[in-house]
């Protein structure tokens, strides 16, 4: 399976597995899907250049600069969006 194309739960995983180890201020501190992660301060707006390219890399999805806000990038669950928004429709 592909990796743009894997399940939500699957994806949500990873993309929170690697917020905490690599970007997060506090790697000890879980994220939720509605877990503010750069308004509260746990990750900086630099570092979303990093979950960019993770998901990117990692899942095959190509969010475009304009659409990548530190707002539209505040938790999971927006991230999550954005990356249904802009994967590539799954072959038949």
């Amino acid at each position: 399976m592909a990796a743009e194309h894997l399940p939500e739960d699957e994806r949500q995983a990873r993309l929170a597995e690697f917020i905490r180890r690599e970007v997060s201020k506090d790697p000890r501190q879980a994220f939720e899907l509605d877990t503010p992660i750069v308004s509260s301060g746990l990750v900086d707006s630099l570092s979303l250049i990093q979950v960019l390219a993770f998901i990117e890399d990692e899942l095959g999805v190509v969010i475009p600069d304009e659409a990548a806000t530190a707002a539209s990038m505040d938790t999971l669950r927006s991230m999550l969006a954005l990356i249904r928004t802009y994967q590539a429709p799954a072959s038949r």
